[in-house]
């Protein structure tokens, strides 16, 4: 038995109330060491030098990666004060475990791990319309133009490709129109990027966080939209961009006005007077001159002077200062065998994140969204006149207009402190609100249930992507991260979490999967029928294509000529089966099968009697299944499968299943 592998904590995701007197319990051990694991318990005030405990419950191994194992139990006691320890066993001898340690016989009561007191408020709450939802997600100024009197100048065509500042015209009436479309579909809560004025198309540069952004609509308009997708059973969430604003914002422009003055110059972190932004030379100039010290083959600051220099149309004496500052520094770096002159503007910018004297030439003296992003000053949420402006605009939009929640962008580079401060604020305002944080990592140290709900699960999204849509990763690897969220996220926490196989940041899934349909579609068999809340990206249910921003955002194929009809007909299949089945939303998983050679992944999804099969074959052969049921702890007389409605019979306690290539079952328990 190696101890050094064993571990659990009274705390956390190893110990957490289930209930107003029930306790989950974890505890990870080396893969394959213990073939039995007990956790024995009883009150933390009972006598226990005289009396042995009296309640125990064998654990569970239900997961496992490539290094641990993990147990599971649920535990009960209704004085809610736990004292508990676990007796271990690999087969060839048992131990007891506690706080204090490992003990070969009886053990020091004392050392007993405890959980001292389930109390109201440590109870990981999150709203049950979310676990039974089907999210999808609007990136409203490309998902349809529905009041022309609003759109913008310059409009790209709505077909053609965009750019990074490319105009389509989507707007909040655009999205009203397509409502009965997501209702049909299946659709039960739409997260909206943000709606609020901006200078951008992506409106992640917040000018007013009180006013709806002009070109999508006003106040007026996106209280309809709330109101009739209401009335249609669908949820509306926002996003929150509270990590950083745009510079138009009023508090930054106070600054730029009024320097050290300004009443605003602790919103924001700022190294020093005055405030530089990037110059306001347009990239064309400073591509020249890179262009120009190329072609030329410049060597010197002199050089430079003479044959390019008084060339250059430039105005403003800062806008000279920078460029004579950045040219002095590209020059000494071609002269030193470097390749800075190579660049163009935008890898130029880039490079500043690795060379701090770069940095300081060409980026911001103030934090920022990314490396230098000039348009979005990083707002200090320590200050407490930042939480409280911030906190008003989160219980305005839900108090007033009536949305449901927020996504949280950026959410891993706010404090903790604000964030909890965040839930209080919109649970007051609406207990059943849901609070989703933009977490890309692990995000454990946000779901302890006093900060978010669940967070955009990108852990899940990249084992789908690397092994349906890549197929660069096996399924052992595939269950080990997959593993690693089940074990790491408290229950509540994956099952209010959003399952996304793309999204206005990523590839779109379809072009992920290389343009390979079979792959999304198992990927998005997978997200309906595993641990989590499945979110739509727009157009991925008609078979959108996209790279990197901005191409992922692309205006909505509306031209049913060219939508992929038998795509959307399995996307409203496996929705529909998701609705039918409430295991499938929050009941247990169980792995029960997965193999390396012919890339099956198998699993049980269980609520009371309904209970399922789904199983996925991600080789192009045929294979074939035996599954017994007792095994799987299932009585049945049949099987249906639900997407092609075939029936299964059971004999001998047992069901067989050829499963084609690249293909799911769902399978359905009869009695």
């Amino acid at each position: 038995m190696l101890k050094e592998s064993i571990c659990h904590y009274p705390y956390g995701s190893y110990a957490y109330p289930t209930g107003e007197d029930k306790l989950f319990i974890q505890l990870r051990a080396k893969k394959g060491d213990l073939d039995k694991v007990n956790v024995i318990y009883d009150g933390r005030f009972r006598d226990w030098d005289n009396n042995q405990p009296r309640y125990f419950a064998e654990m569970k191994k239900y997961s496992s990666d490539h290094l641990f194992d993990y147990f599971k139990a649920e535990i009960k006691y209704s004085k809610k004060k736990f004292k508990y320890y676990f007796l271990l066993d690999d087969g060839e001898e048992q131990l007891y475990y506690c706080d204090y340690g490992f003990y070969k016989d009886l053990i020091d009561h004392n050392g007993c791990f405890q959980y001292t007191y389930i109390c109201e408020k440590d109870y990981f709450d999150t709203p049950d319309w979310v676990k039974n939802a089907v999210f999808y997600q609007i990136f409203p100024e490309r998902f349809c133009n529905g009041d022309s009197n609003l759109n913008p100048n310059n409009l790209t065509e709505w077909n053609q490709n965009p750019e990074s500042n490319s105009l389509y015209g989507g707007d909040l009436r655009g999205i009203i129109n397509k409502l009965d479309y997501l209702a049909k579909l299946g659709i039960d809560a739409i997260y909206l990027t943000p709606i609020f004025e901006s200078s951008s198309n992506h409106k992640y540069d917040i000018i007013d966080y009180m006013k709806v952004d002009p070109n999508f609509g006003d106040l007026e308009t996106c209280r309809e939209l709330v109101d009739k997708a209401h009335e249609l059973g669908i949820k509306i969430i926002f996003d929150g961009v509270f990590n950083h604003t745009s510079d138009k914002f009023f508090a930054f422009q106070d600054i730029l006005e009024k320097g050290k003055e300004s009443e605003y110059k602790n919103w924001y972190y700022l190294d020093d007077f005055p405030v530089k932004e990037k110059p306001k030379i347009e990239y064309k100039v400073v591509e020249r001159v890179l262009k120009d010290i190329d072609r030329l083959d410049i060597s010197s600051h002199e050089e430079f002077m003479s044959q390019i220099f008084n060339e250059l149309e430039i105005d403003q004496d800062e806008d000279k200062k920078y460029i004579l500052k950045l040219s002095e520094y590209i020059i000494q770096d071609k002269v030193q065998g470097g390749n800075l002159f190579k660049l163009d503007f935008w890898k130029l910018w880039k490079k500043g994140a690795e060379d701090q004297n770069l940095a300081e030439i060409i980026y911001p003296n103030y934090e920022t969204f990314g490396n230098g992003v000039w348009r979005m000053p990083k707002l200090k949420t320590a200050n407490p006149e930042v939480r409280n402006y911030i906190l008003d605009i989160a219980r305005y939009w839900i108090e007033e207009v009536g949305i449901d929640g927020w996504r949280l962008d950026v959410a891993d580079e706010i404090d903790h402190y604000f964030w909890r401060e965040f839930r209080n604020v919109v649970k007051q305002a609406n207990p059943e609100a849901y609070i989703v944080g933009e977490v890309w990592s692990d995000a454990s140290s946000w779901l302890d249930g006093d900060q978010f709900d669940g967070v955009m699960n990108y852990l899940f999204s990249t084992a789908v992507w690397d092994f349906f849509c890549r197929k660069n990763i096996s399924v052992n690897t595939f269950e080990d991260r997959l593993s690693k969220v089940r074990t790491k996220y408290k229950i509540p926490a994956q099952e209010a979490s959003l399952n996304l196989l793309g999204s206005h940041d990523t590839e779109r899934v379809l072009t992920i999967a290389s343009g390979y349909k079979t792959r999304q579609k198992l990927a998005a068999a997978f997200q309906m029928t595993y641990l989590g809340v499945p979110m739509i990206y727009y157009g991925d249910e008609v078979g959108m294509a996209g790279g990197s921003d901005p191409d992922c955002r692309r205006g909505m194929l509306w031209d049913e000529n060219k939508q992929d009809k038998q795509l959307l007909k399995w996307y409203k299949k496996l929705i529909s089966i998701r609705k039918d089945n409430p295991a499938l939303r929050t009941g247990d998983f169980e792995l029960v099968d997965k193999d390396v050679m012919e890339k099956i992944y198998a699993f049980t999804r269980k609520k009371g009697n309904n209970q399922l099969l789904v199983i996925f074959n991600n080789n192009n052969l045929m294979a074939e299944l035996e599954f017994d049921l007792n095994k799987l702890n299932i009585k049945a007389d049949s099987f249906e499968e639900l997407i092609s409605e075939e029936e299964y019979k059971v004999k001998n306690d047992k069901i067989n299943i050829n499963i084609k290539g690249y293909s799911v079952n769902i399978l359905k328990a009869r009695l």
